[in-house]
């Protein structure tokens, strides 16, 4: 790498400053306080508009350089290029960060009322699992509307409306595209998806009818019935468990693929309070140096879920080389969430659950395994939240209405179902406002889960990634961790499993 020194240079110093921009974005995430994030932003743009640095990476760019070189070089390139287009579209970007972190400040401190009172996200789902008073199940479903006018209120229009702005003069055909082209992918990745889906909607309705009828004693399941149906399902999923051991429960169990989580700097905040973030995120602050989680649990353990997930993408952190910090700049989010998805899948597995159910293990594998049929089946409904993400910089969005109807056609286009609400719940899902088309890494990132998962399989002739724990953890070191940021995210799945990305695994 010595002849770019001088760009892994650009790059050490672009991550100190998104080091301290990312542990400010915690504190407001974790706390409702801006202690500066905003200026800690315009220092980290300040890299990125830097003139000297743009020209060394075009000297380079010029350059006859080794492949994973130019891979270097091309990954600074399509980050710092759209900085060095117009001085408009720096102000453009400085406009909608700045609203983004304004309107996420809306979403980290709004709470839902429910018969009067202030409630919790996390009572939310608790509701939903386990209310059985139907009505009462919707009323809490659509309590997370309530978010909806208060984040439009405060300008979301806008931000849509700036992003479609940013997209039109960098020469992008929209905000998609422009997105998509950024993140490596071919802005043509989901022509097809509506008619794919509904190909497998027959087989998603019959499951979902099955289990209605069953559970709710109506085969018109709605929203609010998913998670009940879930609980119902795996009982188990609703048991309480003491979430304070939950670092010592969550180290034992890494240590099955070779890893020992104690040995890298990974912060937890799991339990909720006023002014944090309902959400759950991994806070990536420096390549395996910082990485901090960020949950909400009401120990029971289907919370362990999200934190096997995003224990996974703190994992994906420090497994990756720090000194590569360009290469890690071009790790896909596909395949950070893919990464963590495998391990959040986990919470079904024996491996995991056993320590929790092993008086009873037959009967937790067997609703286990039902759970995760009827998971299969509702993984359909991801796609029309992908579809209505991206549909709001295709369509005009001026009043709040608007967003409604579009959320409800995109609903109907995709799932072949009515609205079910005169108010759709969509603002509580922070995606829309701070990370705009990026849904679609998770529903990707199942699918290659499962690819991962079947090509182990195959390769060392097993039925259980488990039984040989550390030759998956190996398996995933060689063929995702260490190429990860060396190839697209397309390329990488390729490599791996032989053949393009496609719908394929979710119709097994």
């Amino acid at each position: 790498m010595s002849r770019i020194k001088k760009l892994t240079a650009i790059g050490r110093k672009l991550e100190k400053q998104s080091a301290q921009y990312f542990r400010l974005e915690w504190v407001q995430y974790t706390t409702g306080y801006d202690l500066g994030s905003q200026k800690a932003y315009q220092k980290m743009v300040k890299v990125f508009k830097d003139q000297k640095n743009f020209q060394a990476i075009l000297d380079h760019k010029a350059m006859d350089l080794e492949p994973l070189d130019k891979r270097r070089v091309e990954i600074l390139y399509k980050t710092f290029k759209p900085y060095h287009l117009s001085d408009e579209m720096n102000k453009l970007e400085l406009e909608i960060q700045k609203l983004s972190t304004q309107l996420s400040q809306v979403l980290n401190t709004h709470r839902s009322s429910l018969e009067g009172r202030e409630i919790r996200s996390t009572e939310i789902t608790q509701i939903l699992r386990s209310e059985p008073d139907r009505e009462k199940r919707k009323k809490a479903y659509l309590a997370r509307a309530q978010v909806n006018q208060p984040l439009f209120q405060a300008g979301f229009a806008e931000l849509i409306g700036l992003r479609k702005e940013y997209a039109r003069l960098y020469g992008a055909k929209n905000f998609v595209a422009y997105q998509l082209e950024q993140q490596e992918l071919d802005t043509n990745l989901f022509d097809g998806w509506p008619e794919q889906a509904a190909k497998l909607l027959p087989a998603m309705k019959k499951i979902k009818a099955e289990y209605g009828e069953k559970f709710i004693g109506d085969a018109k399941v709605k929203p609010w019935d998913e998670a009940y149906i879930s609980a119902h399902l795996a009982p188990e999923l609703n048991q309480q468990v003491d979430m304070s051991a939950c670092y010592d429960v969550l180290r034992e169990f890494f240590l099955n693929f070779g890893w020992d989580i104690a040995k890298y700097n990974i912060t937890y905040d799991i339990f909720p309070r006023r002014n944090k973030s309902e959400w759950g995120y991994n806070f990536p602050i420096q390549t395996a140096k910082d990485s901090r989680i960020l949950a909400n649990v009401e120990n029971r353990y289907d919370e362990y879920g999200v934190l096997l997930h995003e224990t996974g993408h703190a994992l994906h952190s420090f497994l990756l080389k720090p000194r590569e910090v360009l290469l890690n700049m071009g790790v896909s989010g596909i395949v950070s969430e893919g990464f963590a998805n495998l391990f959040g899948d986990l919470l079904y597995h024996r491996a995991f659950y056993g320590r929790f159910f092993g008086d009873q293990p037959a009967r937790a594998e067997e609703d286990f395994a039902a759970l995760k049929r009827w998971d299969r089946a509702t993984r359909l409904g991801a796609i029309p939240a992908i579809m209505f993400d991206q549909a709001l910089y295709r369509e005009n969005i001026k009043a709040i209405d608007d967003v409604h109807q579009l959320y409800w056609k995109t609903f109907r286009q995709i799932l072949g179902e009515e609205p079910y609400a005169e108010e759709p719940a969509w603002g509580y899902r922070i995606h829309h406002t701070t990370h705009p088309i990026y849904l679609h890494n998770y529903f990707m990132g199942d699918l290659t889960c499962d690819m991962l998962r079947e090509v182990f399989k195959k390769r060392h002739k097993t039925d259980d990634i488990m039984s040989q724990g550390k030759k998956f953890g190996k398996f995933l070191m060689e063929e995702v961790i260490g190429p990860s940021g060396t190839y697209t995210y397309p390329e990488l799945y390729k490599r791996v499993s032989g053949e393009e990305f496609s719908l394929k695994y979710l119709a097994e």
